[in-house]
């Protein structure tokens, strides 16, 4: 989540208790839960979990989903809703119909980044978040992933320099209204 990278091109760090705090702060507001979407964010459900944020998640594989039971399960809290396989080029939810999601956005998982923006912000009600981590083997410049969101009608939540050519490290947007 924190890359060296994005350390050193000083953007936000996307650590566990940031991403924590956020998405608390954003399901409090909302009673919807918080739902992730790709591989590996089974610590985040976890945290999130722990904190007593309701969490649903959409995996790739089997394996996903297991490492994601046994993480929450280890954190305490209730196995969450986890929908294994159904990640596809349309992303599995209705049109404006999610408050806060996680999405790593990982080549493996999603062969086409620039459509699966596009649904983030298509699934996204109006001043929904949607935090964005890079996956294992993306190497997109941050300024083609920034423009990819500002297309689908999202917006960093405060004014930041924009990614430019540096590596994608990580981003937090917010649905326009």
């Amino acid at each position: 989540m924190t890359t060296p990278t994005s350390a050193a091109y000083g953007c936000p760090l996307l650590d566990d208790a940031t991403l924590g705090a956020l998405l608390a702060g954003a399901a409090a507001r909302r009673t919807a839960p918080v739902r992730l979407i790709g591989p590996g964010l089974h610590d985040l459900a976890a945290r999130l979990t722990a904190d007593g944020v309701p969490v649903e998640a959409s995996v790739p594989h089997r394996r996903d989903a297991r490492a994601l039971r046994r993480a929450v399960q280890r954190a305490g809290g209730n196995v969450p809703p986890v929908g294994v396989g159904e990640i596809d080029i349309d992303l599995p939810f209705p049109a404006t119909s999610v408050s806060a999601l996680v999405c790593r956005l990982d080549p493996k998982t999603f062969a086409f980044p620039r459509h699966t923006v596009r649904e983030l912000g298509r699934a996204l009600e109006p001043g929904g978040v949607a935090v964005v981590l890079p996956g294992a083997r993306s190497s997109w410049p941050a300024g083609l992933v920034d423009a990819w969101a500002a297309a689908a009608g999202l917006a960093p939540p405060d004014e930041r320099a924009a990614g430019g050519a540096q590596p994608f490290g990580g981003a937090i947007y917010l649905a326009r209204d």
